[in-house]
């Protein structure tokens, strides 16, 4: 009779492994929320871009119609009426640019920094 080998993950090697996929885990708890905030903001500006008469609009009713898209979405938490620039040149380029900080291990912060921009027609 043959004597076989055991296989397999000790206990250390599970716990191990778990700790791991738990990290990445909590990494993905952070950070999503980002990326989905960026992509309403993006899907708001595109809406924006589209809408008939906006190059005609003020700057404060195209900032007004901005934050109230964010908020309609719940993603108006990090973006504030600072961050977004209204430029007139050849068209009227709306320019996002804010910066994200979570915290992540005891001292340590993740920091997101989204910028978008789009030139209303």
């Amino acid at each position: 009779m043959k004597i076989r080998k055991q296989n397999g993950l000790t206990l250390i090697g599970f716990i191990i492994v778990l700790a791991i996929g738990l990290l990445f885990a909590y990494t993905g708890m952070r950070v999503v929320p980002m990326y989905l905030e960026y992509h309403a903001l993006v899907s708001a500006l595109d809406t924006l871009k589209n809408t008939p008469g906006a190059r005609d609009m003020s700057p404060h009713r195209i900032r007004n119609n901005l934050i109230n898209s964010l908020w309609v979405s719940y993603s108006s938490n990090n973006i504030k009426r600072e961050h977004i620039r209204i430029k007139r040149s050849d068209g009227v380029v709306v320019s996002v640019n804010y910066e994200v900080r979570k915290p992540w291990i005891g001292n340590l912060d993740i920091i997101g920094h989204f910028s978008r921009s789009v030139t209303l027609q």
